[in-house]
């Protein structure tokens, strides 16, 4: 940082290009970033050199571009209200900017987040009516499904997704709603409707990735009503985490890779549901074991602490060959199942809202 701030000093006002050489520097250290705190720190650094950028050359044709990049600082290190601070004086400063597209989106995906879900409705409806052409238009439109979901207004939910599927059928994000149509009634336990769109998916869509992952998810919907698979084990700590001893409670048995960043937006949601449950005077009623795939067992400490996990973790360290995950048949991540009281699979990767939501209804159940 010294170096960046003494040679700017050097040169005075800002070269054409310099902003891209920020941008750049962040790329390159970003591909040696193994941790969530080192990627933090990389984060803050950048954001540092972009705020010097933008206060030596607030005049700078680069300018707009810097103001919405110190803003994606914010968002990558998921701090949203600061971030939503950015994006709404973006928008004031540069209405009509290159990226005020992109911060309306933002914007919008940021009070979901928060679960400001009428908020983020009116928000994604303002920017599929805005920019009707761009790409993401779609995704508003599944986005918009989405936050009826959360509020369990299903029906109408599944008429979006539906509506969404038929206008964009020649286009690959129909396969998109569809999926998200599979999930909404995986949640609802709607579960041979969920398999049947699956096997549509399989049937008929021409893209190989959309169809692996409905296969994948097929496979799992099938286990659904059946135990789910027992084992005894020492977690990290040396405690028990044996399922069949935690019969009677909700269990939730989730695979994950520590240097994947996937990992620590799943620990986010799970903590929530440990949160919610707590309150509502149940937290010994949810048990949560994670099984750790990735073969750096430091690696595992490192994320109980930036997670601030405080449920079982078991390392199997060898990659879906591991005996963890070849009990649960993991063949990618995530892989998240939900057992109920009685030991029997219910649900199997639901995250965020539905996650939750799920999980509150299966503590209510005797």
């Amino acid at each position: 940082m010294l170096a960046f701030l003494l040679t700017a000093v050097l040169l005075g006002p800002a070269q054409d290009g310099e902003l891209d050489r920020i941008l750049l520097r962040f790329q390159q250290r970003r591909e040696k970033i193994r941790t969530e705190g080192e990627f933090r720190r990389l984060l803050a650094d950048s954001r540092l050199e972009l705020e010097t950028f933008l206060k030596d050359n607030p005049k700078h044709k680069d300018a707009p571009r810097a103001s919405f990049q110190i803003a994606e600082t914010y968002l990558s290190a998921q701090d949203y209200d600061r971030a939503a601070e950015k994006l709404r004086a973006y928008l004031k400063d540069y209405p009509d900017g290159t990226d005020a597209p992109s911060a309306r989106f933002a914007t919008a995906e940021i009070l979901l987040e928060k679960e400001k879900d009428e908020e983020a409705r009116a928000a994604f409806e303002d920017f599929a009516k805005r920019h009707p052409s761009d790409e993401r238009a779609v995704f508003a439109k599944l986005y918009v499904a989405i936050t009826l979901q959360n509020e369990k207004r299903y029906d109408e939910s599944a008429t979006l997704l539906k509506a969404a599927r038929e206008e964009y059928r020649a286009r690959r994000e129909c396969w998109s709603a569809m999926m998200q149509l599979a999930v909404l009634y995986h949640v609802q336990e709607k579960n041979a409707e969920a398999r049947r769109t699956l096997e549509e998916i399989i049937r008929e869509c021409p893209d190989k990735e959309p169809v692996e992952v409905a296969r994948r998810h097929l496979v799992e919907y099938l286990k659904v009503g059946r135990d789910a698979p027992g084992f005894a084990e020492k977690d990290l700590e040396g405690r028990d985490a044996s399922l069949d001893k935690l019969r009677g409670k909700v269990v939730v048995v989730y695979f994950f890779d520590p240097g994947l960043t996937t990992a620590m937006s799943e620990a986010a949601f799970l903590r929530k549901a440990r949160e919610e449950a707590a309150k509502a005077g149940r937290s010994d009623d949810l048990q949560i074991i994670g099984v750790c795939i990735g073969t750096e067992r430091k690696d595992v400490g490192i994320y109980k602490a930036e997670a601030r996990v405080d449920w079982n973790l078991i390392f199997d360290g060898r990659g879906i060959d591991g005996k963890f995950a070849r009990l649960y048949d993991v063949r990618g991540l995530p892989s998240l199942t939900v057992v109920d009281r009685k030991g029997k699979v219910r649900f199997y990767n639901i995250a965020g809202r539905d996650f939750r939501n799920v999980v509150a209804k299966l503590l209510e159940e005797k």
